[in-house]
C-alpha cells in the first residue's frame, strides 16, 4: 500500500476532499476580521509574530478542530501575510474541513518541533524581535518553550496569553448563534435526564439519557460529559455519575452543555425524588434567587462585583455551613474537553471589571453541605447593549419527580 504523500511531514500537498464538502464553523470574512484584530493586538504590543498552541484559540483565529488536543497543533501569526499552521501529520485531513487557508504543515516524523515552528517563523522573517507565546497553561509544553527559545536566539518570547484571552472576550453574532443553537440541546438533555430520574435507576442511567438527547438534538462530542450527582454525593464538588441507584429522597444535581462548533451552553438544574427536605427547599429557593438577582443585575457598564453582591444578598438565605465557591459567573466560549470556560471575565466580589456586550457568562450558584446535599441552578448569558439575554432555555424551578 502507498502512503500518503502528508505522513511524511512538511507542507502539506495540495489534495482535494472528493464530495466532502469543507465544513467552516465561520464564514472567511470572520476569520480575516479576526486575524486584523489579533494583528492589531500585536502591533499595540510590540510583536512581530505570534505563536499560537492553545487549542481553543488556535481553534478560534484557524478554524482547525480535533478531539486529539494534545497533538500539539501550533499556528504561527506573522506581522503580514498568511497565517502557517503545523499538526500531527494524520490531522491533515480533518485540517483541510476546517482551516480557512492554505499554508499548512505536517511535523516530519521524528522532527524537532520547536525547531520546525522556528522555520515556519523564519519563512516570513520573524526570528528576531519580539515573539507572542500562547498556550504555556494549555498546549506549548516547558520543553516546546524552551526549544523554541534555543531555535530563537535572537528573539524576544514574551507571554501572549492575554493578549488571546482579551481577543476573545467579546463574541460575535456567529459565536452567539452557535451558543444559541448548543442552548437547544442543553435544553433536550436536561428534558430527558429529568424524564429518566426516578428511585431504583442509577445515575448512569440518567447520564446516559441525557448523552442521547444532547446528540440527537444536534450536539458535538461535549467539553465535559454530564454531570450527574445524587444523594450525599451531591454534596461534594465536581463528583458525577459512578454506578450509584438514585434512593427516594434523594436530590439529584444535573450540569450539562451541548456544544456546536465547539461553543457550550451549560446548564445546571436540581431534582428531588419525592418531597424535598426543608433544608433543600430553603437552599433551591435562595439559589434560584440569587441566580435571578444576577442575572437582572448584569447589563453593560456594569461592576461585575455589583452583580456578584446582588446574588451575595440573596444567598445569605441558604442558611449556615453551606459551601459556595463565590464565582456567580464566569466567561465561556470556544472549547475543548475538559474545559468551556475562555477566561474572558468572572462575576465576584473580588472583579472590578466592566461588563461589556457580547461577553458571554455561565452562571453556576451552587451550594453544599458537604458530605449531605448539593443544589444548583445557572444559565448561560450574554450581555447585550439594553441589559442581559439569557440564552438557555426551559423552566427555572426545584423539580420534584
Amino acid at each position: 500500500m502507498r502512503v500518503h504523500a502528508s505522513l511524511s511531514g512538511g507542507r502539506f500537498p495540495e489534495a482535494k476532499l472528493g464530495d466532502l464538502k469543507p465544513e467552516p464553523a465561520f464564514s472567511k470574512a470572520e476569520y480575516e476580521e479576526r486575524l486584523a484584530r489579533a494583528r492589531a493586538a500585536m502591533d499595540a504590543q510590540g510583536l512581530d509574530a505570534l505563536v499560537v498552541m492553545n487549542p481553543a484559540s488556535v481553534f478560534y483565529l484557524s478554524g482547525y478542530q480535533t478531539f486529539a488536543v494534545d497533538g500539539g497543533a501550533c499556528l504561527v501569526v506573522p506581522s503580514d501575510g498568511e497565517p502557517a499552521l503545523a499538526m500531527d501529520p494524520p490531522e491533515f485531513g480533518g485540517a483541510l474541513l476546517g482551516v480557512w487557508f492554505d499554508d499548512l504543515h505536517g511535523y516530519p516524523p521524528e522532527s524537532d518541533r520547536p525547531e520546525y515552528a522556528a522555520a515556519m517563523l523564519a519563512e516570513h522573517g520573524a526570528t528576531r524581535g519580539r515573539i507572542g507565546l500562547d498556550g504555556a497553561a494549555w498546549g506549548a509544553t516547558t520543553a516546546f518553550s524552551a526549544g523554541l527559545a534555543h531555535a530563537l536566539p535572537l528573539a524576544e518570547l514574551v507571554d501572549a496569553t492575554e493578549l488571546l484571552i482579551e481577543l476573545k472576550r467579546r463574541k460575535s453574532a456567529a459565536e452567539i448563534e452557535h451558543i444559541r443553537s448548543a442552548a437547544f440541546a442543553t435544553q433536550a438533555a436536561v428534558e430527558a435526564a429529568t424524564a429518566t430520574a426516578a428511585a431504583g435507576v442509577s445515575d448512569g442511567d440518567i447520564a446516559g439519557a441525557a448523552f442521547a438527547a444532547m446528540a440527537r438534538a444536534g450536539s458535538e462530542y461535549p467539553c465535559l460529559s454530564p454531570i450527574v450527582t445524587s444523594g450525599a454525593r451531591s454534596g461534594m464538588l465536581h463528583t458525577t455519575h459512578k454506578r450509584h441507584t438514585i434512593q427516594s429522597g434523594d436530590n439529584v444535581l444535573l450540569e450539562i452543555g451541548g456544544c456546536v462548533q465547539r461553543y457550550t451552553a451549560p446548564q445546571m438544574r436540581t431534582l428531588t425524588i419525592g418531597p424535598p427536605s426543608a433544608e433543600v427547599r430553603a437552599a433551591a429557593d435562595a439559589c434560584l434567587a440569587a441566580l435571578h438577582a444576577v442575572l437582572n443585575a448584569m447589563g453593560p457598564g456594569v461592576a461585575a462585583r455589583d452583580a456578584a453582591e446582588a446574588g451575595w444578598r440573596e444567598l445569605a438565605a441558604a442558611g449556615d455551613d453551606l459551601v459556595f465557591h463565590g464565582t456567580f459567573g464566569y466567561g465561556i466560549g470556544a472549547g475543548f474537553p475538559p474545559n468551556w470556560a475562555d477566561g474572558s471575565g468572572f462575576i465576584r466580589s473580588d472583579q472590578d471589571s466592566v461588563l461589556e456586550p457580547g461577553i458571554v457568562f455561565h452562571h453556576p450558584v451552587a451550594v453544599r453541605r458537604l458530605g449531605e446535599f448539593g443544589v444548583a441552578f445557572s444559565e448561560t448569558s450574554v450581555i447585550t447593549k439594553d441589559g442581559c439575554e439569557v440564552l438557555t432555555r426551559g423552566p427555572r424551578e426545584l423539580v420534584e419527580r
